[in-house]
């Protein structure tokens, strides 16, 4: 008879599942929309929150009113093309909470541009953020979540563009096909530290900033680098169509496209010891918008 060296641990009591208290996470973008939303629901859940921003004002707003929860929080200014802010980053959550458990990378530009209108400044500006500082930045928490030996979780915020273009968007899916790629590595290579890295692809998601933007008939127009004259007039096109409006309500699956707190939810939920044995997958929240 063969001893076999593995036991089934009890289930752990459903109050503790979602909890993430006395861990720290560092979320991008964290300032506004998807970022936001995510911070407020992790603080919420117990942790203490780092959120990063090229905006020190923005950062400071939503740094007070989740402070004003309860909430352990800090912002951190930072810019992702720099490895010496991804770094600062990592040592600024050291050096206030002891610890980081969770690192999610949420920050991207996506900057609008055809092919033919593409230049390499459009392109860099793209990919080193997107692509290269998330890369490095999830190196830098992975190394510390190594060194603390308790594990720790990289989550990816990935786009529907990566693995169905739309058109405009060729280096902004670019990168985000290559952070899907950077998932399932990092998976592999960190599992036996007991890091788990995972995606979550978002669909078409509203934010308060697309709805004022929209409002104004400038919807994403900001986006447009200001050569690329044959990208602008596309959009202006679709804007003064009323298409946006259709795409938004009868052409999605529910009739709406997607909210910031779905996303958050959707990182919560990976976080936590709900997620206990997943890694290396891409979970999609976008109300199957992608079947259509």
């Amino acid at each position: 008879m063969t001893d076999i060296p593995i036991s089934i641990s009890d289930p752990q009591p459903f109050d503790q599942l979602l909890t993430l208290k006395d861990r720290c996470a560092v979320v991008t973008g964290g300032s506004r929309g998807l970022g936001e939303a995510i911070v407020r629901r992790l603080a919420e859940a117990g942790a203490a929150v780092v959120l990063t921003g090229r905006g020190r004002e923005a950062l400071q707003n939503v740094e007070a009113q989740v402070a004003a929860t309860g909430a352990q929080v800090l912002g951190v200014q930072a810019d992702l093309c720099s490895l010496k802010d991804s770094q600062n980053i990592i040592d600024q959550a050291i050096e206030r909470f002891g610890r980081i458990d969770i690192l999610v990378n949420n920050a991207a530009v996506f900057p609008a541009c055809t092919t033919m209108e593409m230049t390499e400044e459009v392109w860099d500006k793209t990919v080193d953020p997107d692509l290269k500082g998330t890369y490095f930045l999830s190196q830098f928490a992975a190394r510390k979540m190594i060194d603390a030996g308790r594990g720790g979780r990289i989550i990816n915020i990935l786009s529907n563009d990566a693995f169905r273009p739309t058109g405009f968007l060729s280096a902004y899916g670019a990168a985000k096909l290559g952070m899907w790629s950077v998932t399932q590595s990092m998976a592999k290579e960190l599992a036996p530290h007991r890091i788990q890295v995972n995606a979550i692809t978002p669909g078409s998601i509203t934010t308060k900033e697309r709805i004022a933007a929209l409002s104004k008939g400038n919807f994403d127009l900001y986006q447009v680098p200001e050569n690329a004259a044959k990208t602008r007039a596309m959009f202006e096109s679709v804007l003064n169509s009323d298409k946006i409006v259709e795409m938004m309500t009868t052409m999605m699956p529910f009739g709406r496209p997607g909210f910031p707190d779905e996303i958050a939810k959707a990182v919560l939920f990976l976080a936590s010891d709900m997620a206990s044995y997943i890694s290396g997958a891409n979970i999609t929240v976008d109300g199957a918008q992608s079947l259509r």
